[in-house]
């Protein structure tokens, strides 16, 4: 018995090298075990980080298709509206040229009659003297 209170009191002797060697290793373990927990804990953030963007791939995946069938159907539009666009212009020429056909066959109807009432003026004329 008197043995083992003189080992526990050369364990209990602060200042021995072996208690010291001890401490050095108790306070190496501890800041290795900080130095774990805090790498865990930048782990776990990142995953998080990781796991947000494999979701907003999927989302922006969506929007992009969606974009992309806008894009084409706005192609499909213009397309349609230039084809449209042409058919209205030829109509357009087609509308000129037609009211100048009208208008030269007003002007020559319109030339006949003043002719016809010239004639007629002078017949009348004619009649009078």
């Amino acid at each position: 018995y008197k043995e083992l209170e003189l080992e526990a009191a050369k364990v209990n002797d602060d200042d021995s090298p072996l208690t010291r060697k001890i401490r050095l290793l108790e306070n190496r373990l501890d800041k290795a075990m900080i130095k774990y927990n805090e790498a865990q804990s930048i782990r776990k953030t990142y995953e998080q980080i990781v796991k947000r963007l494999k979701e907003e791939r999927v989302g922006f995946d969506n929007q992009l298709a969606a974009l992309e069938r806008t894009l084409n159907a706005k192609k499909h539009d213009y397309e349609e509206l230039l084809l449209l666009s042409g058919d209205a212009n030829h109509a357009k020429e087609m509308a000129i040229v037609e009211l100048e056909r009208v208008k030269q066959l007003a002007k020559a109807d319109h030339e006949r009659r003043v002719k016809e009432l010239r004639e007629k003026e002078g017949i009348v004329q004619n009649k009078l003297d």
